[in-house]
This record gives C-alpha cells, sequence and structure tokens, in this order.
C-alpha cells in the first residue's frame, strides 16, 4: 500500500498552486552568469592591434594642418590592405572613406600613398572613396539612410570580388559632415552620435570620425560628449619645428592608453599639371612614415641624387651649360660670395643669354625672355629650398648636391639609381641674406 501524502493547509496549497501556475522567467535584455563567461561567444576584437576596435566608433583629433587626415587615411590602407600599421596587426577589411573636406585632394593622397608604397595596379584594394559631404545632422535622416545603402552595396561588392566585406568607415571631418551643428549644444551631438552608431549598427562596420581640436590641441573641440561617447580618441600632435606628429591613443574603453605613434610626412610627387604659358608644374601630395624611415630616406636621396622635374631639369641645364661657357671659380670672398666658395657661379644676364639662344622657335624675343623669366620663378622655390642651387646677388650657382640624371653632380664613384623614384625631400631650410637680396632685385625673377 502506498504512502499517503502529508494534507496540506490551504493557504500551503494556494501557494504550491500559485507558484507552480507562474510562466517561467525569460529575460528581455541577453545575460550571460558568472559561471559561463568562459563559453566561446562574440568577443571584443580589433582591426587595429589594442587601438582601433571591429565594432563601435572612434576620433581621430587635432588641430588644422597637424596631419590629422594623412594619418586616418594611412590607417584606412594599412586595413583594407592587411599590411601592418605601424608595426602592429592589422584585420583586413574592406574601407569606405567619406571625404567631405579636400575630397579631391584625396585623389593625389591615394597617389601619393601608392607610390610612396608601391602599391601595383593590380593589386586586389578593397577601398572606397566618397568625395563628397554627407549630413549626418539631418532631421529627416534621408542622407543617413542612403549613405547606409551605399555602403551595404560597396561592402558586397568588395566581398564578391576582393573576398572581405567593408569594416571601416571614415568620414573626414565631422564639421563638413553636421553642417551648422551648434559645437556647445549638447542635443546636436547626441544626434550626430545617434547617427554614428546607427550607421555603424547598420553596416557592421567601424566608424572613424576626423575631428578638429581646440586651439591648444589637447582635446576635442565642442561638446564633451563625442569624447564620452566613442570607444577610441586619438589625438595628433605637430611639432612645426622638426615636422614630428605624435599619435597618442588619449582613451580607449578596453585597454590601456596613453600609447604613442611617432611619424613624420614627406612629399611625393604624383603627377604633373601644364600651365597655361607652355611650362608645366609638379604637383606633390605626402605620404606617411616614421621618423626613423624619413632619415633613411634622406641618406637614400644622398646617393641616388634629388628628382627633378622637366621644367628644374631644363633650368639645371642651362645653369650648367653657363657655368661651363662663362662661369667664375670662387677660390675666395675677393672673387665672390662665401657661400660659393668652391662653386663655380654665373650672374642672371648670362643664364638668360644662355637659355634664349636654347629658343630660337620663339620670334619674339621679349615674349622669351618672359618666359624664362616666369619658368624661372615658379621653379625656383624648390631649386632653392632643397639646396639644388645657391644664390646671392648678383650670382647664381649649383650648390653641390647631387641630381639625378646629372652625372657631373656625382662624387666619383658615386651613382645613382636611375630606376627608382625619389619620394623622400629634407625639411625647408630658411633662406640666406644673398637669397633674400636676388629675392628683392627687380632684374632677377625671384
Amino acid at each position: 500500500m502506498s504512502a499517503i501524502p502529508p494534507i496540506q493547509d490551504f493557504e500551503a496549497f494556494e501557494k504550491a498552486t500559485v507558484e507552480f501556475l507562474k510562466p517561467p522567467f525569460r529575460p528581455h535584455f541577453p545575460a550571460v552568469p558568472w559561471g559561463e563567461r568562459g563559453k566561446p561567444r562574440k568577443r571584443l576584437q580589433y582591426l587595429v592591434e589594442d587601438w582601433i576596435s571591429t565594432t563601435g566608433a572612434s576620433v581621430v583629433g587635432g588641430r588644422s594642418g597637424c596631419g590629422k587626415s594623412f594619418f586616418a587615411l594611412h590607417l584606412a590602407m594599412c586595413v583594407c590592405r592587411g599590411v601592418d600599421f605601424f608595426g602592429l596587426a592589422v584585420r583586413r577589411a574592406g574601407v569606405i572613406y567619406q571625404a567631405g573636406e579636400g575630397g579631391y585632394g584625396l585623389y593625389d593622397r591615394e597617389e601619393a600613398y601608392a607610390r610612396h608604397f608601391e602599391v601595383k595596379d593590380d593589386e586586389k584594394v578593397p577601398f572606397m572613396l566618397v568625395p563628397v559631404p554627407i549630413d549626418i545632422l539631418t532631421k529627416d535622416k534621408k542622407d543617413v539612410d542612403n549613405f547606409i545603402a551605399d555602403v551595404r552595396g560597396h561592402s558586397e561588392q568588395m566581398e564578391s570580388k576582393f573576398g572581405v566585406p567593408a569594416g571601416l568607415i571614415v568620414i573626414d571631418t565631422l564639421k563638413k559632415a553636421a553642417p551648422g551643428i551648434d559645437e556647445i549644444n549638447g542635443k546636436d551631438y547626441a544626434v550626430v552620435v545617434a547617427n554614428v552608431y546607427r550607421i555603424e549598427r547598420e553596416t557592421g562596420c567601424h566608424v572613424m570620425l576626423v575631428h578638429h581640436t581646440n586651439a591648444g590641441g589637447n582635446k576635442l573641440r565642442g561638446n564633451t560628449s563625442i569624447r564620452d561617447d566613442v570607444d577610441q580618441v586619438i589625438l595628433i600632435d605637430h611639432d612645426k619645428q622638426t615636422g614630428i606628429r605624435d599619435a597618442v591613443l588619449d582613451k580607449i574603453k578596453d585597454g590601456e592608453d596613453g600609447k604613442k605613434i611617432r611619424f613624420t610626412l614627406i612629399s611625393v610627387p604624383v603627377r604633373m599639371e601644364a600651365r597655361s604659358d607652355g611650362t608645366d608644374k609638379e604637383i606633390t601630395s605626402c605620404a606617411v612614415v616614421t621618423v626613423t624611415e624619413k632619415d633613411r630616406l634622406k641618406k637614400e636621396q644622398e646617393r641616388q641624387g634629388f628628382s627633378v622635374n622637366p621644367t628644374e631639369r631644363r633650368i639645371l641645364m642651362n645653369l650648367f651649360d653657363a657655368a661651363d661657357r662663362y662661369g667664375k671659380f670662387v677660390a675666395s670672398e675677393a672673387d665672390g660670395p662665401k657661400a660659393a666658395i668652391g662653386r663655380i657661379v654665373i650672374g642672371w644676364d648670362v643664364y638668360r643669354d644662355i637659355a634664349l639662344e636654347k629658343m630660337p622657335e620663339v620670334e619674339d624675343r621679349k615674349k622669351a625672355r618672359d618666359q624664362i623669366r616666369q619658368e624661372f620663378k615658379r621653379a625656383k622655390d624648390a631649386l632653392l629650398r632643397y639646396g639644388i642651387i645657391g644664390v646671392s646677388h648678383p650670382y647664381m650657382w649649383w650648390d653641390g648636391k647631387p641630381v639625378r640624371g646629372f652625372t657631373r653632380t656625382f662624387k666619383r664613384g658615386q651613382n645613382a639609381d636611375e630606376t627608382r623614384t625619389n619620394a623622400g625631400q629634407s625639411a625647408d631650410q630658411q633662406l640666406s641674406p644673398g637669397e633674400r637680396d636676388m629675392f628683392d632685385d627687380p632684374d632677377i625673377p625671384l
């Protein structure tokens, strides 16, 4: 005979019945018990090792002209190519670079990167430039909707063509992407941040904003909420005397802040532009390198010789021809300017006459002289700044620096490598008193 269950009073029975009929607890938000913390699941990952996460948003900030956009583009190129960023591991992903500020100038910056880092035309690079402004402060969110749709479309194409979807969006700059923003009003920034995280959420990309800092360069411009709400903040500091920049990891939510990357910019020729007078102007942009890399490039330049454009080459050919035929050797200050001791000098009138001899096709001699003057005036800045020529009224001379294509400028046993493009250039030099005199002389086109 089975045991008879104990008899409950009514209150106990009622309590047990209510507990039995109570629906099971189902949380409204995901929750993970302590004991399950080690189980495999999605975790924080980095696009750039310990600097930029694969999700969330970041800000690269700095004063105008500090190189923040060059830094952001360099980082973006490392991500889309899957190459180390200043020695830090990178997770390869497609990049959408929206450039509302100086958008068309990005073409030259892209070319400078490609030339300096020798990116071949057939390399598969999942990078898309959007060289027009967008509005992430808009009330109707039409721009945000369209931008999200475009990113999704570009991402699908990148995955199909290159094997990786988009993973990084750069918005350069925040000011251009939020026209009319009240930088003191937190409500405007709240709209911007909400749209940024909507873009991040609906595209699956990290969103990086390029933004300006205050005059001191030590904090982001405008309301503090922008710094509070992003995951990482990188501030760029620029020493104008040395040209050295420091990128400081000012904030990172899950990691160690205060890390620093030291870099600088080098000038890279990217194309030639024809002037109305028939002369050519060399257009340059910049590439990001380490300080030690720039020093190495300077030494390499000294070995290979300075790379000149066609106009500068023509000027040097005239100068050397004039020096060979009519030059005067300066052995001491009695012979000429102290800065030219050991050099062969010529006067402007000699240079001009030699150049005129090589222009028989121009029948109007006054027009030919004006053309020579204008050509020299436009090319002299680089030739003086980089120490190719020297001047001290009324003389001019080659100042001893090796020039690619001119064998006579190299020391015996020193050979220029004609097969490589010379990207590095030395820092700007101050003009000597003699050079300033020439600038003031109305008869010499300086």
